[in-house]
């Protein structure tokens, strides 16, 4: 069968947050961390209650693993200032740890700050070179730069790090797509659904590698794959149409001469 003559859309990449979960599901809204555990260990560790001065920092006591803990549980609340504040003190008496730079880099992707994301995520990668998590991130403000091939390099490392990281996976696959290399994008959907065969968006986002490459009614398969399991109403409303323009082409509008 031949390729539809429109340009499927995709499922944007996602971000594999350091200490947070790797892969943002379809069914949620994009780079967002899930809740937080039930019944989560306490953050500050209990110490006696003492005196102290004007200039007294609770904080100034805790490890780079704490502080990382208490800044995500602001996010999670709905304080992303709070979060970015205790990760810059955090990272003003442990500059040396990588993680601290990685999640602040994630938080400041996730608002949009690209730039300044992007220097602590070039920063953590400088501290730990081989964190997968971290290259995948890079990869995505890489991208939001335009800056492709880096954004590929990272993304190829990190799954020669760790190979089934859905994130990194994923979110090659989404750039392969974008730069033409349909084969190559089919391939990290592939290993997508076979990681994690209740994940909506791979399905989604392989429907128009098939598409691309020709295979409509593969591409009808996927898309009624990811209809079935997808919570995500918008971007079924979008399966659902480009599930219509592939039954029937002649229903796309004509492109004036």
């Amino acid at each position: 069968m031949r390729a539809s003559s429109i340009q499927s859309p995709l499922l944007a990449g996602v971000l594999a947050i350091t200490v947070w979960v790797a892969v943002t599901r379809a069914d949620e809204s994009v780079d967002t961390a899930p809740s937080p555990p039930a019944a989560p260990e306490p953050l500050v560790p209990v110490t006696p209650v003492r005196p102290h001065g004007s200039t007294y920092d609770p904080h100034a006591r805790l490890d780079p693993e704490t502080h990382i803990r208490i800044a995500l549980r602001h996010q999670t609340e709905g304080r992303p200032q709070e979060a970015l504040t205790v990760l810059s003190r955090a990272i003003a008496g442990h500059g040396d740890d990588a993680q601290l730079y990685a999640v602040r880099g994630s938080l400041l992707l996730e608002a949009g700050r690209v730039a300044p994301a992007l220097a602590d995520l070039e920063q953590a990668v400088r501290l730990d070179p081989d964190d997968a998590e971290v290259l995948t991130n890079r990869a995505q403000a890489y991208r939001r730069f335009g800056r492709i091939d880096q954004a590929l390099a990272d993304l190829d490392r990190a799954l020669e790090i760790a190979p089934d990281l859905l994130a990194a996976r994923f979110n090659r696959g989404t750039m392969r797509y974008g730069t033409g290399d349909y084969q190559g994008a089919l391939e990290d959907f592939d290993r997508c659904v076979a990681l994690d065969p209740q994940l909506p968006g791979p399905y989604f986002n392989r429907a128009s590698v098939k598409d691309a490459l020709g295979d409509q009614t593969a591409a009808i398969a996927d898309l009624d794959r990811f209809l079935k399991i997808s919570r995500n109403e918008t971007w079924n409303e979008q399966a659902r149409q480009l599930r219509q323009v592939l039954e029937n082409p002649e229903s796309i509008p004509a492109t004036p001469e």
